[in-house]
């Protein structure tokens, strides 16, 4: 069940680009900014508590998955499954937003190429990143093929969908809590949350880079992280475009040509690591499923 419903929602959401606009966070933006219109709520969400409003959305997931796994024929429980999924995915479809990257530099049109890498390279805080230049914008893609596909689908192997809106509900809540009313130490707390349930499905995901790529450079790079047990975000970003750029081959060097003259190739070359980690993924889903470890 698991694999099919994740091959349906692959193929629709690559298939479909229309359907994007129906992943737009701004149904969880709404939905905080609901709780933040009334006194109590601000109260509530200005302290590190306010982590626990992602609560609610997942436990009426829960139910429902429940619910329909019980008393509801086998195709409720696809369609539901395929239908929390993809709208867990993105919110924007990072293949269609690195050729768009590529094709504006092509194009030489700086603007629209600044404004593409600057959108990549932002924080999961909403923050934008310090310095951009092409050693950043390659491992800002790296990390986004993890936020954006890799981990909503492992969370989605622990829990169903429940598990994969609980991903994306906290990857949300950092820079939601920069843009409301979150106090400092409840901005800190949603990273920490964030950082907690990236830890390890980000080191799964740069052991699979190491696996597709050159496994020589993605292992030589890890020590250069210093991130291995480190449970902040921050730390599992470093590790994601640090083991990443190394299973490209890529230069630890600022200026290497890779990162300045073949950025587009460069780019190219990282989606497509991106791709066959997903595809190693489906293969040890289908091998768990024909042992009978997963349904």
């Amino acid at each position: 069940m698991h694999l099919i419903v994740i091959v349906i929602a692959l193929f629709a959401e690559r298939a479909l680009g229309q359907l994007k606009r129906w992943r737009d966070t701004d149904g969880f933006a709404r939905y905080v900014a609901l709780i933040e219109s009334s006194r109590i709520g601000r109260r509530w969400l200005a302290q590190p508590a306010g982590v626990l409003v992602i609560v609610p959305p997942v436990l009426i997931v829960a139910l429902l998955q429940w619910a329909i796994a019980e008393y509801l024929w086998l195709g409720f429980q696809l369609a539901f499954g395929v239908f929390i999924l993809m709208l867990t995915f993105g919110p924007r479809d990072l293949w269609e937003d690195v050729y768009a990257l590529a094709h504006a530099r092509g194009e030489a049109d700086h603007d629209s190429a600044e404004a593409r890498a600057v959108s990549l390279c932002r924080r999961a805080s909403g923050r934008a990143a310090v310095d951009i230049n092409g050693r950043t914008i390659v491992g800002a893609v790296l990390i986004q093929g993890h936020e954006r596909v890799l981990a909503v689908l492992l969370w989605f192997l622990v829990a169903g969908p429940a598990g994969a809106l609980f991903y994306r509900s906290v990857r949300e809540l950092p820079a939601l809590a920069a843009r409301g009313t979150g106090s400092r130490a409840m901005r800190r707390t949603a990273e920490y949350v964030h950082g907690l349930a990236a830890w390890i499905p980000a080191r799964l995901c740069v052991l699979i880079y190491a696996l597709v790529g050159n496994t020589r450079g993605a292992l030589g790079a890890w020590p250069s992280a210093r991130a291995t047990t480190h449970a902040s975000a921050s730390a599992s970003w470093r590790l994601l475009a640090a083991v990443g750029r190394g299973a490209l081959g890529s230069s630890p060097r600022v200026d290497s040509p890779r990162y300045d003259r073949y950025l587009n190739d460069t780019l190219l070359e990282a989606l497509g690591l991106i791709s066959r980690s997903l595809l190693v993924l489906l293969a040890g889903l289908a091998l768990l499923t024909i042992f009978g470890v997963l349904r």
